[in-house]
């Protein structure tokens, strides 16, 4: 991992955020395939379920 990445260089941050923010899921900057990706679908989707107005 870059010794220099913040927790919200992470996908999973990232991911999250981007369902906080309310952009949709097909917005996803990851290859198709990759754990990236991956990681970013799955906190996505598990923010739909931490969001009271969801």
């Amino acid at each position: 991992m870059n010794e220099q990445a913040t927790a919200s260089d992470s996908p999973f941050i990232q991911g999250r955020n981007a369902r906080l923010y309310g952009k949709s899921i097909d917005e996803c900057p990851y290859a198709e395939g990759s754990e990236d990706r991956a990681a970013w679908i799955q906190a996505y989707e598990e923010a739909a379920t931490d969001d009271p107005a969801a």
